[in-house]
């Protein structure tokens, strides 16, 4: 039986490959990916992909902590708003 999954599984791997090479291929000819590659950073960074790596995981990662942050700040504000609506009421 596990013979017989080889050749879909197989067909399944070549088109997810297709799929993936031309999501690549229309990232890599958009005209402001290769206008920033172009650019002195761009080409920075496609020199050192080590580096380029982990500027990516460093913004992805702080994003969270920055965004619950700013979600704290707006209901904190909610918070104060209604509440001095509430005590100039009385």
């Amino acid at each position: 039986m596990a013979k017989e999954d080889l050749p879909s599984t197989s067909k399944d791997l070549q088109e997810l490959q297709r799929k993936l090479s031309l999501l690549i291929e229309s990232i890599q000819n958009n005209s402001k990916v290769v206008a920033f590659m172009k650019s002195p950073v761009g080409q920075y960074l496609d020199r050192h992909p080590f580096l380029a790596l982990t500027m990516l995981v460093f913004v992805a990662v702080s994003a969270i902590p920055v965004g619950f942050f700013l979600l704290l700040v707006v209901l904190t504000s909610l918070a104060a708003l209604v509440g001095v609506i509430l005590l100039e009421d009385c």
